[in-house]
C-alpha cells in the first residue's frame, strides 16, 4: 500500500463518527480521483446509515423515488459476496435504464465497482465508488486498485460494527448436530 493509502486505513481505525467516515470518504475520493466515493450500511436491526460524496440532490431524489428497492446496484449486492463491476449487472429493465439515466444526470459516473460486505446479526454494508470514463480505463481502474478497495471496505465495515449498538457479540456454541446441519446447508 502506499503511504496515502496506508494512511487513509489508519484514519478508518480510528474512526469513531460518521463525520470520520465522511471525511475519509472525501478522502478516498480524491485519493483515486473518482467522482464518487461511498459507504453505506444497514445495521442489526435494519437502520440504515451512509458516508459519500453523491451530492444533497441526487440523495434526496433516490429516497424520494424509493430507488432503494429497485437499484441493480443494491440487488446485485444482495445476491452476491465478491465484487460487482456495474457493466455486469442487470441493466435491461426500462426502470433501470431510467435509474441509470437520473442517476448519471445527478453526476453519478457512467461506470462503477461496489463491494458487499456482510456482517454478524444480518449486517449489510456497500462500499461503492464511480467515475464517468470509458470501459478500457475503467477496467484499468478496477485490475490496478480492487484488492486495496476490498480491504478498505472491511476496515469500513469493521469500524461500522463498532457503532452498532443493536449487535450482539455473545458467542453461540453449536451442538455437533447443529454444525453438521450447518456444514449440509453450506454445501447445499
Amino acid at each position: 500500500m502506499s503511504g496515502a493509502l496506508e494512511s487513509i486505513v489508519n484514519d478508518l481505525e480510528q474512526a469513531n463518527t460518521l463525520e470520520d467516515f465522511q471525511r475519509i470518504t472525501e478522502n478516498l475520493q480524491d485519493y483515486y480521483k473518482l467522482d464518487h466515493f461511498i459507504y453505506h450500511w444497514f445495521n442489526s436491526v435494519g437502520e440504515r446509515f451512509g458516508a459519500g460524496t453523491y451530492s444533497t440532490e441526487w440523495v434526496d431524489r433516490y429516497v424520494q423515488k424509493d430507488y432503494l428497492r429497485m437499484d441493480p446496484v443494491i440487488l446485485g449486492a444482495l445476491q452476491r459476496f465478491h465484487p460487482l463491476n456495474w457493466k455486469d449487472l442487470d441493466w435491461s429493465s426500462k426502470g433501470a435504464k431510467e435509474f441509470l439515466r437520473e442517476a448519471i444526470d445527478y453526476g453519478v459516473g457512467n461506470q462503477g465497482l461496489s463491494i458487499p460486505v456482510r456482517g454478524p446479526s444480518g449486517q449489510f454494508a456497500l462500499l461503492s465508488c464511480n467515475a464517468n470514463t470509458n470501459d478500457e480505463a475503467w477496467a484499468e481502474f478496477i485490475e490496478l486498485n480492487q484488492q486495496s478497495l476490498i480491504i478498505i471496505a472491511h476496515k469500513f465495515n469493521e469500524r461500522a460494527l463498532d457503532f452498532d449498538t443493536g449487535f450482539d457479540n455473545t458467542i453461540v456454541n453449536l451442538s455437533p448436530r447443529e454444525l453438521s446441519a450447518m456444514v449440509l446447508l453450506a454445501r447445499g
